[in-house]
């Protein structure tokens, strides 16, 4: 089992030396559990988790929000090795179709929280799935979230080519495409290097306004 720090924070000014999305290189390594942990309380579950499991395991913290955030643990809890519904969309915007599926992880997670007040306030809701697991998927949270809202929007902290968007994507479209009433929606690092300056950066790495921006498309039939 590898723990370490990864993800490509909004705002955290590193470069491309050191934003690079190390989950997404090691995707394609068989065999390899890749899992990640965006709060104290996960990332100390799920360690117990992938250092007991019998195979090899790489779990990843979000770096920047290493320095942030604070919180207590269960020291005899150990946390499954799947998704977590974070945030669940209210009945009345299921009913409405404005409820959307929201998938992400390590920093993209914050992100996402963040922009549940905004959505509220303008008629929307999203099903918050924090991907805790990114190898393998557990396509059945997922599933579930979709045959109530039938929308997906990914947030995700790689690159569009090659990323783990594109394999989430893909996989839904391939076993759920019956349940999605739109495209899904890829909100991913751009194609580039991610630059030094934080007015640049905004053009490659996506944050909480860029949700808000893609649900609202999902919503308003716009995709």
């Amino acid at each position: 089992t590898i723990l370490g720090a990864g993800g490509t924070a909004p705002d955290q000014a590193l470069g491309a030396e050191h934003s690079q999305p190390l989950h997404a290189y090691i995707m394609g390594v068989p065999g390899l559990k890749i899992a990640t942990a965006s709060s104290p309380e996960a990332a100390y579950g799920i360690t117990k988790s992938v250092v007991r499991d019998d195979g090899p395991c790489f779990l990843l913290f979000p770096v920047k929000l290493m320095k942030e955030i604070k919180g207590s643990v269960n020291l005899g809890q150990c946390m499954p090795l799947k998704a977590a519904l974070l945030h669940t969309a209210s009945d009345e915007s299921v009913k409405s179709g404005n409820a959307v599926t929201v998938l992400s992880y390590l920093h993209g997670v914050k992100e996402s929280m963040d922009s549940i007040e905004q959505l509220k306030e303008e008629g929307m809701d999203i099903d918050l799935i924090e991907l805790r697991t990114l190898k393998p998927l557990d396509m059945d949270t997922i599933r579930d979230s979709l045959q109530r809202t039938n929308k997906l929007c990914i947030l995700d902290e790689s690159t569009r080519s090659g990323g783990v968007g594109a394999t989430i994507s893909s996989r839904v479209c391939e076993e759920m495409f019956d349940l999605l009433d739109a495209p899904v929606v890829r909100l991913a690092m751009e194609d580039t290097p991610v630059p030094y300056a934080s007015s640049m950066e905004k053009k490659v790495v996506k944050r909480s306004t860029d949700l808000v921006e893609g649900v609202t498309k999902l919503c308003k039939g716009r995709v």
